[in-house]
């Protein structure tokens, strides 16, 4: 676990509401477009708890329990506020094109 990158982590529910969420847009999967951004926002904070504390775990191996500097910890939580503003954006978005699509139909 502790090999993952924590930025993949950060970007994976990004790249999960851009594919799926266009899918239950066009109605070519059975969820709903709400349940689609509410996994992917359950996600983002899920994969944010776990990056920051991979990030903390190798700092603490790499300095043998003693870390000295933190600031790689506030880069990816910085990443995190980042992410997590992209992810709202991104079903911001997307909401207003599924209530384009559905009123065209």
């Amino acid at each position: 676990m502790y090999n993952i990158n924590p930025f993949l982590l950060l970007i994976l529910p990004l790249i999960f509401q851009l594919v799926l969420g266009r899918m239950a847009i066009r109605k070519t999967i059975r969820f709903h477009f709400l349940t689609v951004s509410l996994i992917s926002f359950i996600l983002q904070l899920g994969f944010s708890y776990l990056a920051i504390e991979i990030v903390s775990q190798k700092l603490n191996e790499a300095a043998n329990g003693r870390v000295h500097c933190g600031m790689p910890i506030v880069g990816v939580a910085f990443m995190d506020l980042l992410s997590i503003g992209a992810l709202i954006t991104i079903i911001i978005v997307q909401y207003f094109l599924n209530k384009r699509y559905e009123k065209a139909q």
